[in-house]
């Protein structure tokens, strides 16, 4: 083969977009263009004509994790093949549906649930014209629980969707459960919002007991739910506390204010022929109280009682009588006495320890 045949034709675009099979071209409404407008509105007759299609799917994601698309459709097609499953799609955003023959075989498959694909839990959903294909804002979806407790007069159509509402929006119930082959726990399926907190357990009041009857919520799988964003799927992690440490600095020693006694020398002592006042801290001024009636005011006694004179010893060898003390010439306050009083003693040691 020559270089000549191997070089293929070259071919033009409206060659390469022009349809040669008739079977693969749909044609379209002729609408014409409208001008000046960037907004389009749609009637509701538009959206009817082919939504059946769509309430028979069912659409599903896995939380925090994608699975090929081609191990999706293997496992789906082996498990629900005779579910009626009809066709497989994905989205490019994680999102897989299953469309099947009847919507009585997509509750089926519902009813059968939670479901797992290569062990990995998968959230399904029935769609619907207002679903929203984005992770992000998903603020609802349907949980298998399991009624412990439920009385079972309770056991009706009525009496479940009573006890399911105070979990979430009452969607159907088991076989067992419609059936009563399973008297354990009623199982039902409900509509979980996000905003609120899960119910892990309530009480009803009713005729049957005259106390209140304790109803045990368990639930059969429990997606992510963030606290945060208010959505499933995700978890925000909680806010880090950021520790901060502190060293400590060592006291400087040249801060400290040291306090040195006072020492008065056996000269110093000697030599004065006065007595040191010392200063002591003044008394808070009397406050003056009101009263409604008069009362006396007590009177204070400044009467000096001057003790009666003691015996002089006898006049001693190198005695210095520059330590004689005057008491006429002190002042007569109490503090004044005190400090004589304390000389006095002083003056004795002294003249003890001269004779020594």
């Amino acid at each position: 083969m020559n270089n000549k045949e191997k070089q293929q034709p070259q071919t033009t675009w409206a060659e390469r977009v022009r349809v040669t099979n008739s079977s693969t071209r749909f044609s379209l409404d002729p609408i014409p263009r409208c001008t000046g407008e960037t907004k389009l509105t749609i009637k509701d007759d538009c959206f009817m004509d082919d939504v059946d299609q769509w309430t028979r799917c069912l659409v599903g994601f896995f939380p925090g994790f994608r699975l090929p698309f081609q191990a999706v459709n293997t496992i789906a097609s082996r498990i629900w093949k005779h579910c009626g499953l009809e066709h497989v799609m994905a989205t490019s955003n994680g999102f897989i549906l299953f469309r099947f023959k009847t919507e009585d075989e997509l509750h089926e498959v519902l009813g059968k649930g939670p479901w797992m694909f290569g062990g990995k839990n998968i959230i399904l959903q029935q769609w619907h014209p207002h679903y929203s294909f984005d992770k992000s804002k998903i603020t609802t979806l349907p949980m298998w629980i399991r009624l412990k407790g439920l009385p079972f007069p309770l056991w009706t159509t009525q009496g479940l969707s009573h006890a399911a509402s105070m979990v979430g929006k009452p969607l159907s119930c088991d076989e067992h459960t419609h059936e009563y082959t399973r008297l354990d726990y009623a199982r039902v399926c409900v509509e979980v919002d996000a905003t609120l907190p899960y119910v892990h357990h309530f009480e009803i009041d009713c005729s049957l007991s005259a106390d209140p009857i304790r109803i045990e919520v368990e639930y059969e799988w429990k997606p992510k739910r963030c606290e945060k964003c208010k959505v499933f799927g995700h978890s925000c992690p909680p806010p880090q506390t950021q520790q901060i440490y502190i060293q400590k600095t060592p006291l400087d020693p040249s801060h400290l204010t040291t306090v040195q006694p006072l020492t008065v020398t056996h000269q110093e002592a000697t030599t004065s022929n006065t007595v040191p006042v010392l200063t002591t801290p003044q008394p808070p001024p009397p406050q003056t109280l009101s009263q409604n009636t008069p009362t006396a005011t007590p009177t204070l006694d400044t009467t000096v009682r001057v003790a009666p004179p003691q015996p002089q010893p006898d006049k001693q060898p190198n005695q210095d009588t520059t330590l004689a003390i005057t008491l006429d010439k002190q002042p007569t306050h109490h503090t004044h006495l005190a400090t004589i009083g304390m000389l006095e003693t002083d003056a004795s040691i002294c003249l003890e320890n001269r004779m020594a």
